[in-house]
């Protein structure tokens, strides 16, 4: 396939060529072109890299523990996300590993793999996790769990980092939900952790004497996730984070199954959760934020807004998940995955293209 006058990011005016899901080309549009190749008139809209969300338990009334993985990937195409690893909350062994059995290779959005947001978290720390199955860190139980690209743990509760080695050799560690210092951090980035889930949220403060996790991340300069909905983190801290950890802020959504619905009560993983104004807390912990109501386009368009250069901004929603993920996506150019968004010059969705194929 072949998609012509597209505007890339920096305003060039190229011709995509792509064959078997992959770039093969980038040339000047408006070139000779195969009179056997699909083709495909952009009309001068930009191309931006699909958007990888590593954090989000749902949308459109689907919760990932649903296990509607079809639907729900369908749902995340539809919204720009092209990759996604569906994110579970804790839950008991039996809904996870029923989760984790579920085939990944559905239409739509891309499923790497999902995202264990526990059940390995403080009690202390459990915002919306339903503190019912927070448990201890069993590294054969965890073995139990197929398909697992990342999993969220509280470094206090391992603390000889045991767990931590042994599962960052299987899957990417992220440290969130958590009372631990710094020192105790520095030594589960040190055993193998890599990321901070929903950076500032359901974590210790950086404070001057006493910098928590965040201090131990800035040290290491590990990935940092971060929720740009303009609901959970001000304008300051966003602008602070890019500042702090250059090349490493991967945007996610943190996105609920409510979201793309009006607002009302819902049930989310068996707890009452209230959206108002897009506001979603929950019922019986007022103004305590159970997750997002919104996707990571959305996310990326209020990061501009907070002013993040427009392509520190989609970096941080493509690029730089990718690379943690390692995968060959997030960029525009010859040898990765044709996953491309069509927009207008404020990121409005036109056209959404997975694996050189339109949605």
């Amino acid at each position: 396939m072949i998609i012509d006058k597209v505007r890339l990011i920096n305003g060039e005016l190229r011709s995509i060529h792509i064959k078997n899901g992959t770039i093969c080309a980038i040339k000047e549009a408006g070139c000779p072109l195969p009179k056997d190749e699909e083709y495909f008139d952009a009309g001068g809209l930009t191309a931006i890299p699909g958007m990888i969300d590593v954090h989000t338990h749902g949308i459109m009334g689907i919760d990932t523990l649903d296990c509607r993985l079809p639907e729900l990937a369908m749902s995340y195409a539809k919204a720009g996300t092209t990759t996604v690893l569906p994110t579970a909350s804790c839950a008991s062994r039996e809904t996870l590993l029923k989760l984790t059995s579920s085939r990944i290779d559905v239409e739509g959005a891309n499923v790497p793999g999902f995202h264990l947001e526990g059940p390995y978290l403080s009690k202390d720390k459990a915002g919306a996790q339903n503190p019912r199955y927070i448990a201890e860190p069993n590294i054969d139980q965890f073995r139990e769990y197929k398909n697992v690209k990342m999993m969220t743990v509280a470094p206090e509760t391992d603390p000889d980092c045991d767990f931590i080695r042994q599962a960052a050799g299987e899957t990417i560690i992220s440290i969130g939900h958590t009372t631990c210092s710094c020192d105790q951090a520095t030594k589960a980035i040190e055993a193998g952790a890599s990321c901070l889930t929903h950076t500032f949220n359901a974590m210790p403060p950086m404070l001057h004497r006493e910098p928590g996790p965040i201090g131990a991340a800035v040290e290491k300069q590990i990935y940092v996730q971060l929720i740009c909905d303009g609901i959970h983190i001000a304008r300051p801290i966003v602008q602070a984070a890019f500042r702090m950890f250059p090349g490493r802020v991967v945007l996610i959504s943190d996105s609920l199954s409510p979201t793309g619905l009006p607002d009302g009560d819902y049930v989310c993983d068996g707890l009452a959760v209230t959206v108002k104004n897009g506001r979603a807390s929950l019922k019986d912990k007022e103004g305590t934020l159970a997750g997002s109501t919104t996707t990571l386009r959305p996310c990326v368009k209020k990061a501009i807004e907070f002013g993040i250069p427009k392509k520190t901004a989609i970096d941080a929603a493509t690029m730089i998940p990718a690379e943690l993920l390692g995968l060959k996506k997030g960029i525009i150019a010859e040898g990765y995955d044709a996953d491309i968004l069509l927009t207008d010059g404020k990121l409005n969705l036109k056209n959404v293209i997975i694996s050189g194929k339109f949605i």
